[in-house]
């Protein structure tokens, strides 16, 4: 991990944060049912940050340490400017990685474009290998450009390239072997995410799919998951080498479990919403509004006060558990694409 500045940003449990999740929109072209209704209402425009607020805040994060980013939704690709705000954050300079998170419908269009600007890493959200189920999922038609930006993303020369598919018992369960067979020829890396109550998702406890019973699934289907050790600065995703009757997979498999494996004790991350407030948990209620004191002419030492604020009262893990009850969850009122996941 490089050096951290003297005035870093350090949590009131002691964990340094050196991640920031920047949602830059709240709209989105799909509505996957365990993100976004199909009646979602949006933020009018100017309650979001503009381009110049998202550098300014960038700014901010950097000065205390921030070292990588990642842009979020909604959907980013679907902001004009996102390839000016990439540009400015590699301005900046974020030794960590510029990251986006698309569900990559519009992503072919943008990709190039986006990777002058400075991109390094990309994640594809993908929860079905074939068309029939993503539109189950995704609730729209539009399989084939995602599958186009998969097969773009791995040919230009980004860092990383991620699937993220979230398993949903009744949707989507039996894609997970199919989703892990692209890693035999691909140099992916296919993350499985437990589903997770939010908002108002239409999360049941029968819906739960854990991680131990997808790597099960896997190794029925003959794979054999070997762990890779996990870097101090790397994401929640616990990550394995993978090969099966066709021999090593160039790509690798991973399970993100924020229900049945918690991995608050090790996170270094915060949000910044669409509209200007820092989250220190996505589970969290101390959300601290940076847009306002901003457009009100706040000093940057204000703002700067008010990020460590943010930081200093970040929950020390979030609420779920196995075995709970969503009626008993301390939900948050915004839907996952409000957040910025």
């Amino acid at each position: 991990m490089p050096d951290l500045p003297e005035r870093a940003l350090v949590d009131g449990h002691g964990r340094r944060i050196t991640y920031a999740r920047i949602s830059v929109t709240d709209r989105c072209n799909l509505r996957c049912v365990y993100c976004m209704p199909e009646d979602q209402a949006f933020r009018p425009l100017p309650h979001l940050m503009t381009r110049a607020e998202i550098a300014r805040a960038a700014r901010l994060l950097a000065s205390l340490g921030v070292t990588k980013v990642r842009l979020t939704g909604g959907e980013p690709t679907t902001r004009p400017d996102l390839a000016g705000i990439v540009s400015d954050l590699s301005a900046i300079g974020f030794p960590g990685g510029i990251a986006l998170s698309t569900n990559g419908v519009l992503f072919p269009r943008v990709a190039r474009e986006l990777l002058a600007a400075g991109l390094t890493r990309v994640n594809i959200s993908l929860d079905a290998a074939e068309a029939e189920h993503f539109r189950k999922m995704a609730r729209r038609d539009h399989f084939e450009p995602v599958a186009e930006s998969i097969r773009l993303s791995l040919e230009l020369p980004f860092e990383s390239v991620k699937l993220n598919a979230v398993v949903i018992r009744g949707f989507n369960e039996g894609e997970v072997v199919r989703l892990a067979a692209w890693t035999a020829d691909r140099a992916l890396s296919v993350r499985f995410i437990e589903f997770m109550p939010f908002g108002d998702n239409s999360w049941k406890t029968e819906d739960f799919v854990g991680w131990e019973e997808m790597k099960g699934w896997l190794e029925a289907a003959g794979y054999v998951l070997t762990p890779v050790e996990k870097d101090p600065v790397s994401g929640p995703a616990d990550e394995y080498r993978v090969s099966s009757a066709a021999g090593a997979h160039r790509g690798t498999i991973g399970f993100i479990t924020p229900v049945s494996d918690r991995f608050c004790d090790s996170c270094n991350r915060m949000r910044l919403t669409q509209d200007g407030f820092l989250k220190g948990c996505l589970f969290g209620h101390r959300d601290v509004d940076l847009l306002r004191p901003m457009r009100r002419g706040a000093s940057e030492e204000e703002l700067l006060a008010l990020v460590e604020e943010a930081a200093r009262t970040k929950e020390e893990k979030h609420p779920m558990f196995l075995g709970m009850s969503r009626l008993s969850l301390p939900l948050h009122s915004r839907n996952m694409s409000e957040v910025g996941g």
